[in-house]
């Protein structure tokens, strides 16, 4: 892209550094080297001008530019600004370009900006909080993506410091997703509290932002400004007083500039007295001077269109102002010719300032008539909730029930935006104008729901109060399930099932208010050991629902009962056949159930792998597919498992990598973590991987002693796994055997769960302590056999003989094998298979040694157990045997990131899909496309299917 050398406006004085800053980001975006650029200064310093001065030099560069400018008035429209920025363009485009640009994730963000969001009306559960607001700013992202492969795209938005924090938090999201992308952010901004706008703040503080603080003018500059706009050269003591008066602010001394050539001031030494008396007030007395000037008409016009805002409708402004046909557009044009309004298709007020200063002349009163007049006529056009209500919100409360049903429909709006904060505002002025007494219960209820989303704890108290006092069933719930998720992730497990409990016992036993409660009670005991004491009794009450029943609360008492089936040591059997009817049941996929993966987990722990990656499969497309990182990440905790438990580690290590990236990422928060780290250190040391990276692992998850998740065992579990590696025996015996402390169900009943007495039993045979290890061992096999799982007994069979007299080792192992043999589990297999190896070559059978020691090679090298594989080779070198490579083309050597993108490159996915299915950035993928490429050596996508399949085979 080439661009003319334009001369520079008077107006752009001492501004060279942040111009030439802007044209680099902008010539930048040409490069697909996205940027953002930021103006940040105080009112009137020249932000607004240098913005201008980008969509120029943008437009100049054949670059698309996309424009919003955040108003005060705007603050409550969840998405406004991103609504300006887009909401056009999608009109205007036709059918084929609408539908390009939607495609893939960008359809994510369509309701928002080509219909009304939906708020879901399902009750929360107390378990992990959704973000409603991520899939929308996901598809935001793309949208943007999208459109700027027809051409470079730059986003421009001024006043962010006004901002809506669902935007802001858009533009932040977009922001860090640069690299790579024909896109860019110009923004400008006062300066910003980050207590106030947290979203806005951290955009502004991204070290990748190019940040530019414009200086005040200098005395020359603003000399030189004086002269233009006056038509004569400046005596120093006039341009002093303009100094002094403007602190060099441009705005402002183009402001005194205009009053004085209205006035036909001279800028001589004799007219710099008269310059401070000119504009006491500032800016403010200048504008209300220039309006003064003009007829009734345009002043009318002037305060209808403070009160509406930028982006305005005419029609809507005329109406406010009492003014039709030729009044209305005589109105504007002598606006426009006074530079209040700018020229151009929108009505935008020339600056910010001129608008503060408008609509801060109005009396109280007539702010007062203005808004709710204004508020009359956007309702009776129709127009949407949000904005309505925006003036609603600046009026005296009236009894007004459609005021009270448009705050609601709004804050249910902005709560499907994620904006709950916004929701609380809505929802609390809807309280003060007062409701009617039968509907006051249901604002109070939905105000103190939106509050504990917004994490507010002002709201604990009166949900408490809805819960315990309220009469109506749904209300009763709705406070319950809300109060219960506070509690529960601040660390009040217990309470929070009480709370739930309580409310049971309040509601009619038959009704969709106590299938919530019950689902809601059923999700926090299988995530927390305190709640499940504390709803003991409600649980044994449980009974299995009649084959024909469906529907999520069957569903979710399926699944409960399938793991109860695992956890209290029944059977493989009834606990598969009871997972798989949950699933077919109508299991919810929202990660916040959790039942999926529950489901998922009972499959993987009774070997039917199959199954359980079919399920995790498709709740993972799905998840994908509605930009949902959370479901994401807990489906892929979940099949990371299945595949360490099949024997797949490099699958495993795969998802599991995955799952923590996302978590950490996007989500915020320790839940999925704690299943993905466990899976993530038993494939780790399987592979090879370093003790002190997977000590980090385990260390970054936070889990404590208290932390109240059911998975805290396996992370335990692991631990004690890693102690054993590092040669801390001691330490990992008694890791491993505090599994079963505080509740013994989620301490590891079952060695097909938690097998922590078959590994315990080996840290006890380095200290010496056989017997006991024997005894562990022997437990070990005992629970294995009465719950049935092949895999867990054949590898309890296997520690079995390893930690046994060395005279049954050898029967022991045999036996080992042949469950394990038509069992999918390969891993165990191959582990059976190198310790019969190992005894034969110990008792001096080579023959005998060489067969098993040569598949368990093989096995373990399809696996990807580099441990076992090196331990094998040992083997096999003892007897004088040297195996054959078992090198994979070099895809044993990518990482699990590059392993996630080569496997989807191999499925014919482009970088963008890729991107998209992965939560990456394109330049992400196009970097772990160039690392793979040199370690398998190739040079084309084509051949990754072969290479892939060498692999694997």
């Amino acid at each position: 892209m080439d661009e003319a050398a334009p001369a520079e406006p008077v107006e752009l004085l001492e501004r060279e550094r942040e111009v030439e800053h802007i044209r680099e980001g902008l010539r930048a975006v040409g490069r697909h080297d996205g940027r953002t650029v930021v103006v940040a200064g105080p009112a009137g310093i020249g932000k607004s001008r240098l913005l201008e001065e980008a969509r120029r030099r943008a437009s100049a560069l054949g670059v698309r530019v996309l424009s919003a400018r955040a108003t005060e008035l705007e603050q409550g429209f969840p998405l406004g600004v991103v609504r300006q920025l887009f909401e056009r363009p999608l009109q205007d485009a036709d059918t084929s370009e609408r539908e390009r640009w939607l495609q893939g994730p960008a359809a994510l963000g369509a309701d928002v900006l080509t219909g009304t969001p939906k708020a879901s009306t399902e009750p929360a559960a107390a378990a992990p909080a959704r973000d409603p607001g991520y899939a929308t700013r996901h598809g935001l992202y793309w949208l943007a993506s999208n459109v700027s492969t027809d051409a470079p795209l730059v986003l421009v938005v001024d006043d962010l410091q006004w901002c809506d924090a669902p935007s802001a938090s858009a533009l932040a999201f977009i922001a860090r997703r640069l690299e790579g992308q024909p896109l860019a952010l110009v923004i400008a901004t006062r300066p910003l509290d980050p207590v106030l706008t947290p979203e806005a703040a951290a955009l502004v503080a991204d070290p990748a932002t190019d940040l530019l603080r414009p200086l005040p003018l200098s005395q020359p500059a603003m000399a030189a400004l004086v002269a233009a706009r006056l038509s004569a050269e400046p005596d120093e003591r006039f341009v002093r007083a303009c100094a002094e008066v403007t602190d060099g602010n441009p705005f402002l001394l183009g402001e005194l500039l205009t009053e004085l050539a209205a006035r036909d001031l001279k800028p001589t030494a004799a007219a710099s007295m008269e310059v401070g008396a000119i504009v006491p007030r500032g800016v403010a007395n200048a504008v209300l001077l220039r309006l003064a000037r003009l007829a009734p008409e345009p002043a009318a016009l002037a305060r209808a269109l403070g009160v509406l805002g930028d982006g305005a409708q005419v029609r809507d402004a005329a109406r406010l102002a009492g003014l039709d046909g030729a009044e209305l557009e005589a109105a504007m044009a002598a606006l426009v010719s006074a530079g209040v309004v700018e020229p151009g298709g929108s009505v935008r007020f020339a600056h910010p300032m001129l608008r503060a200063a408008i609509y801060g002349d109005l009396s109280p009163a007539e702010r007062e008539r203005l808004h709710h007049a204004a508020a009359s006529i956007l309702r009776e056009r129709g127009a949407p909730a949000d904005q309505v209500a925006a003036q609603v919100m600046h009026t005296e409360p009236a009894a007004d029930s459609e005021s009270v049903a448009l705050l609601r429909d709004a804050a249910r709006q902005a709560l499907a935006l994620g904006d709950a904060a916004g929701a609380a505002a809505l929802l609390a002025r809807g309280l003060q104008e007062p409701p009617a007494e039968k509907e006051r219960a249901a604002v109070v209820l939905e105000l103190d729901q939106a509050r504990a989303r917004a994490g507010t704890a002002e709201a604990i108290a009166p949900l408490r109060e809805i819960a315990t006092r309220a009469e109506d069933p749904e209300a009763i719930a709705a406070a319950a399930i809300e109060l219960s998720g506070m509690l529960f992730f601040s660390g009040r497990a217990a309470e929070a099932a009480a709370v739930l409990r309580s409310a049971q016992d309040r509601v009619p036993s038959e009704g969709h208010a106590n299938d919530a409660l019950a689902l809601a009670l059923l999700g926090i005991c299988y995530t927390s050991v305190s709640a499940r004491q504390e709803a003991g009794d409600a649980l044994a009450e449980l009974r299995e629902p009649d084959r024909s029943a469906r529907g999520v609360l069957p569903a979710a008492t399926l699944a409960l009962l399938a793991m109860d089936e695992v956890l209290y040591l029944r059977s493989a059997t009834t606990a598969a056949d009871l997972a798989e009817r949950a699933l077919r049941a109508g299991l919810p996929v929202e990660p916040h159930h959790a039942w999926t993966g529950l489901a998922v987990s009972v499959l993987s722990i009774t070997d039917r792998f199959d199954a359980a990656r079919e399920h995790a499969d498709q709740v993972l497309v799905e998840a994908q597919a509605r930009g949902a990182p959370l479901a994401v990440a807990s489906v892929l905790a979940h099949r990371a498992f299945v595949e360490v438990r099949r024997g797949n580690l490099i699958a495993a290590e795969t998802d599991a990598d995955a799952a923590i990236e996302l978590e950490t990422d996007f989500v915020g928060s320790n839940f999925v973590v704690v299943l993905a780290v466990p899976a993530a250190v038993v494939a780790g040391l399987d592979r090879g991987a370093t003790i002190d990276s997977l000590r980090r692992l385990i260390d970054d998850t936070g889990v404590r002693d208290d932390t109240p998740f059911m998975a805290r065992s396996l992370v335990r579990y692991c631990s004690g796994l890693l102690r054993a590696a590092a040669g801390n025996h001691q330490s990992a015996f008694q890791e491993l055997q505090s599994c079963e402390q505080d509740h013994p169900v989620f301490g590891g009943e079952n060695p097909a769960f938690i097998p922590w007495r078959s590994a315990a039993a080996l840290s006890l045979v380095e200290l010496g302590r056989h017997e006991e290890a024997r005894v562990l061992a022997a437990e070990e096999v005992r629970r294995a056999r009465s719950f049935g799982a092949a895999r867990a007994i054949g590898a309890a069979l296997r520690v079995k003989a390893v930690v046994g007299p060395a005279s049954e080792r050898a029967e022991t192992l045999e036996a080992a094998r042949a469950v394990l043999a038509p069992s999918p589990a390969r891993l165990e297999l191959a582990r059976a298979l190198v310790d019969i190896g190992a005894t034969s070559r110990a008792a001096g059978r080579r023959t005998a040694a060489r067969e098993p020691l040569v598949e368990g090679l093989d096995l373990a090298a399809r696996c990807g157990a580099r441990t076992l594989e090196r331990r094998a080779r040992q083997e096999l070198g003892a007897i004088g045997v040297r195996p054959r490579s078992t090198g994979r083309d070099g895809a044993d050597a990518l990482t699990p990131s590059e392993r996630r993108v080569v496997e989807l490159a191999a499925t014919g996915g482009t970088n963008r899909e890729i991107a998209q299915t992965l939560f990456v950035t394109e330049k992400t993928v196009e970097a772990h496309l160039g690392r793979s490429f040199r370690k398998l050596n190739i040079s084309s996508r084509r051949q990754l299917p072969d290479v892939l399949a060498r692999a694997a085979g």
